[in-house]
């Protein structure tokens, strides 16, 4: 390439550069946007927002083994009129009995994990009215208080139904089982959002790459044209040539303007895969990182798709996700296989009460401690709950039981998909090697051919057609070279997305600092 038509060349790509991209301040290196997408991806943020609602469900089934406070206070007044043969009469002055009653209630639940559930309650009873005399006979006054506190204690066992550890915590185990599915999916989707900007990012690069083709090949015919010219006015070419040549030109004119628009595109389309609105998606510049290189991807015809297949099932998250998820249905199914059973519980209790007269603070409190009046009760109660037909649990045993069949089904056809994938990808990587080894050597061919040609063109041993039919096929394999560049830019990532090492997350949360450039640029390996 003469030095004229170099700076007319880098004159041309700074002009189309600059009118395609006007103002940038976002470094299009391909690491760097790739941190940017964690923080921007709407996808991403989204996905983290399923680890919140499984945090949450997990929080509420540990609700059921939280203690549980009740407590109640009631005052309320009644009017009784008496009959007149009522021999109560005597003992009041209206004509009436008028009664207060006061009282509260404290109780605390515990559930526990075994299956056995306990139950504490307290409950104190205030009784005056105004008759003068109480119930033994005595002429005690209107409105002394009758006090009455009693306290129950009891012990709940499942004998069937809800019996055992395993069942009692089956919920809460598979809310958390659920937890980690949607924290391991979530890695999972976010390595799928890194992949898309990944392979958007190679797109960027090949139209920008592209571009610099077509421009290269505007300005070879435009030097052509020149020489035809110069020849021309020599008398050494036909003034016919112009016309052939300037054809062509209008026809590289043209290509370039489709691949500046199809730089556009994909500039916004990266955009688009990072997060960005519009006018962000503008502000990225040039493409900074370049294509990998085969001699440094730690490429080797030797590896083992059992290998690649392994590393997959070792770091798949989707994996992961779908045995966890698998694990908490069979949880549930097993408690709901449960609930066929019927109810029978065994229930321990004893009970302490008392009972005392009199108004003020000191009587109410004694009530407990006075041996007069005072209450034992112990005792066991067992109850049995046997729904005919039992239909609502046989109904939700069978849902669970085709939920839980479903999900191995999807679990085996996933694992049936990653080894599919993996040998897929494998296979394409080997080949995008060949296919860009081939290119290479094609465009350096055809690279001394066009120069050549030239030669031949300016000293008149050659004809105008076969020059740019020459430049044609020069054209068509710097095109081909890219697009296998491209290839196996993509095979590299697409790969590691397959074996699950593209990106690693700690506490729900990407790892910046293990985005690197060996993610785009190596093969996976079980070292990396």
């Amino acid at each position: 390439m003469t030095i004229r038509l170099r700076t007319i060349l880098y004159a041309t790509l700074f002009v189309c550069a600059t009118s395609i991209f006007g103002q940038t301040d976002i470094t299009c290196d391909l690491v760097e946007i790739s941190k940017l997408t964690f923080d921007k991806s709407p996808i991403i943020q989204r996905n983290s927002l399923q680890i919140d609602n499984a945090n949450g469900g997990f929080q509420q089934q540990r609700g059921v083994f939280d203690y549980q406070f009740s407590s109640g206070l009631s005052y309320y007044t009644n009017r009784l009129n008496l009959f007149e043969l009522d021999t109560r009469n005597a003992a009041v002055e209206q004509g009436f009995v008028r009664a207060n009653n006061a009282g509260f209630s404290v109780g605390l639940q515990k559930r526990f994990r075994t299956g056995l559930s306990a139950n504490v309650n307290v409950d104190y009873a205030q009784l005056s009215d105004n008759l003068f005399i109480n119930r033994f006979g005595q002429n005690v006054g209107d409105f002394v208080a009758d006090h009455t506190i009693s306290s129950t204690f009891s012990l709940t066992q499942p004998l069937l139904r809800g019996r055992g550890k395993r069942i009692a915590t089956a919920t809460e185990n598979a809310s958390s089982l659920q937890v980690e599915s949607a924290e391991s999916n979530f890695e999972f989707t976010s390595s799928f959002e890194l992949l898309q900007v990944g392979i958007a990012y190679w797109q960027y690069l090949t139209a920008y790459r592209n571009l610099e083709i077509f421009t290269q090949n505007e300005n070879r015919v435009s030097n052509v044209l020149k020489i035809t010219e110069e020849l021309v006015k020599a008398d050494k070419k036909p003034a016919g040539d112009l016309v052939q040549i300037k054809a062509d030109l209008a026809n590289q004119e043209r290509q370039t303007k489709v691949a500046e628009q199809n730089l556009y595109n994909t500039r916004l389309n990266l955009g688009r895969s990072i997060g960005l609105n519009e006018t962000e998606s503008k502000r990225l510049g040039l493409p900074e990182s370049e294509f990998p290189v085969i001699g440094i991807s730690g490429f080797d015809d030797q590896i083992d798709a059992k290998t690649m297949i392994k590393l997959a099932n070792e770091n798949r998250k989707d994996l992961t996700a779908s045995q966890k998820t698998q694990e908490a249905l069979k949880l549930q199914l097993d408690l709901t296989n449960n609930n066929r059973k019927p109810q029978l519980d065994l229930t321990g209790f004893v009970s302490y009460a008392g009972e005392n007269m009199g108004n003020g603070l000191d009587p109410a409190l004694s009530a407990i401690s006075n041996k007069e009046g005072r209450n034992y009760t112990i005792g066991a109660r067992l109850n049995l709950t046997f729904p005919f037909s039992n239909n609502v649990a046989r109904g939700a045993y069978v849902q669970n039981k085709a939920a839980f069949t479903d999900q191995e089904i999807a679990y085996n056809d996933l694992q049936r998909n990653i080894d599919l994938n993996v040998n897929i990808a494998l296979n394409n990587l080997k080949n995008s090697v060949l296919v860009l080894k081939k290119a290479q050597e094609t465009l350096e061919y055809y690279q001394e051919v066009f120069k050549n040609e030239q030669l031949k063109f300016q000293n008149g041993l050659t004809t105008l057609l076969n020059l740019i039919l020459f430049q044609e096929r020069l054209t068509f394999a710097q095109l081909d070279y890219l697009q296998a560049q491209q290839l196996f830019a993509v095979s590299i990532i697409n790969l590691r997305y397959e074996t699950g090492t593209l990106i690693s997350v700690e506490d729900n949360k990407i790892i910046a600092s293990a985005i690197t450039k060996d993610l785009f640029y190596t093969i996976p390996n079980f070292k990396n």
